[in-house]
């Protein structure tokens, strides 16, 4: 649905929304807009964003990928993850929570703990609502 959305690189007045978005999924807010790509609207106003992080061995971690509450089912989340995926080759992410059948549905499989670079996994280790979260490490290869 190119005609709703188009991507592009955060910029830093996306900051209000990235974070906002981030803060209703109850993730800490972004240390940077490095690896930021923006799903935006007609109005240029973000509706989603993926963040790309890089591994010591330049395997392109997903940390995370979020679109905005009205616009899912549009195929933001999809677009956003398919661009990083042709631009990066090999995915890896972990899934939380409901999210996992959208890693299912574009491929995505379980893979071990060990192939997730561990600032993307930290933030299970210990966590409270781990357990209700059920997180999964995934990846993706082409």
């Amino acid at each position: 649905m190119p005609d709703l959305f188009s991507l592009r690189p955060a910029v830093e007045a996306d900051r209000p929304y990235l974070n906002s978005y981030t803060y209703a999924e109850g993730m800490d807010y972004l240390p940077s807009l490095d690896g930021v790509t923006v799903a935006a609207n007609a109005d240029d106003e973000p509706v989603g964003f993926i963040r790309i992080v890089l591994d010591s061995q330049g395997v392109a971690h997903v940390n995370p990928v979020v679109t905005h509450g009205l616009w899912r089912g549009y195929g933001v989340g999809k677009a956003l993850m398919e661009q990083a995926q042709q631009e990066h080759g090999e995915l890896r992410l972990v899934s939380r929570g409901s999210s996992k059948p959208f890693y299912d549905a574009l491929g995505f499989e379980c893979c071990g703990w060990d192939l997730i670079e561990k600032g993307v996994s930290e933030d299970c280790d210990g966590c409270e609502m781990r357990d209700e979260c059920q997180p999964q490490p995934m990846r993706k290869v082409v």
